[in-house]
């Protein structure tokens, strides 16, 4: 085994740009999730209301959607909009418990490609 030596500000600068790059990585994995689209059913179970409450807020504007051959569909990043903009009580825990809850529901829901082995 070789041991290397390298003075402690060149650590240093290693070490930080280790941590960019970690936390890049972690902004990417949560992006990939704000893309992905859920049609009506799904997001009635994810949020537990019914299609009528669904309706609702489609109609009075409180969520963005579009909508192809009849079908309604939503981002994930447009329900965390709505959570947000609804929010009365929050913080930035009980969102990203939210989120992981969430992203549980999915994967198990759908086989999804994470990228992860």
């Amino acid at each position: 085994m070789k041991i290397i030596t390298i003075e402690e500000e060149a650590w240093k600068q290693l070490n930080n740009r280790i941590n960019a790059i970690a936390d890049y990585l972690k902004r990417q994995e949560e992006n990939i999730y704000d893309e992905l689209w859920l049609n009506n059913h799904e997001v009635c179970q994810y949020l537990h209301i019914s299609e009528k409450t669904l309706w609702r807020m489609r109609s009075k504007g409180e969520i963005a959607y579009s909508k192809l051959y009849g079908q309604y569909f939503y981002t994930i990043g447009a329900i965390k909009d709505m959570l947000n903009a609804n929010a009365v009580q929050t913080s930035d825990e009980y969102v990203k418990e939210l989120m992981a809850r969430g992203k549980s529901y999915i994967e198990k829901g759908r086989k999804l490609n994470t990228g992860k082995q």
